[in-house]
């Protein structure tokens, strides 16, 4: 027992105990953190840089964000009140998975080219440099190809909302009205 009264309680949890400056919480720090503001956009003179003497913000403005948060801002606002808005997620989400499957492929592409052109040690050869390259920026195109069948997916939903909820509805609506489907395409049917 410790001078609590509860088993196995480190000393620093003691209440009044004498390595306890308070009477309850941990007192001693082991991971001090430090926030840092970086700023990656240059600025032209007389422009404000966002710190402390600056008086700026001190975020990122609209036109510092990138395509990509105006895509995911609307795919998140999207509230789901008709068979419309299905379409329009789907739309959204495939718009967003085509913008990063070519931001991603061209960002491996231009990775691979830095790489390859890199002259390490001596044990760094041309030829090995650029197999390596290859094998670094190939995992960069495998997520440019998860972006694109994230696009791919959204349009498959949409088919298949379209399929299993829009069509039944509409062939419902027809019959009840007491008009025919319209006529599908057949071979050797009179």
């Amino acid at each position: 027992m410790t001078t609590n009264g509860f088993p196995n309680q480190p000393p620093w949890n003691a209440t009044g105990s004498a390595n306890s400056g308070s009477s309850s919480g941990r007192t001693r720090h082991s991971h001090k953190e430090k926030t840092y503001n970086v700023n990656f956009t240059a600025k032209a003179a007389g422009e404000s840089t966002g710190g402390p003497a600056g008086g700026g913000d001190g975020g990122a403005s609209a036109a510092d964000r990138h395509q990509g948060d105006r895509l995911i801002h609307a795919i998140e606002r999207i509230e789901f009140r008709s068979d419309k808005d299905i379409l329009a997620l789907a739309k959204a989400i495939n718009h967003l998975g085509r913008e990063l499957y070519l931001i991603l492929g061209m960002r491996a592409e231009e990775l691979n080219g830095v790489l390859s052109q890199y002259r390490g040690k001596w044990y760094t050869f041309g030829t090995q440099s650029r197999i390596k390259a290859r094998l670094v920026s190939a995992h960069l195109k495998v997520s440019a190809e998860a972006a694109k069948a994230l696009g791919v997916g959204a349009l498959k939903m949409a088919h298949a909302f379209d399929r299993h909820f829009v069509k039944p509805e509409q062939e419902a609506k027809q019959q009840r009205n007491g008009k025919t489907a319209r006529p599908t395409f057949t071979i050797g049917e009179d």
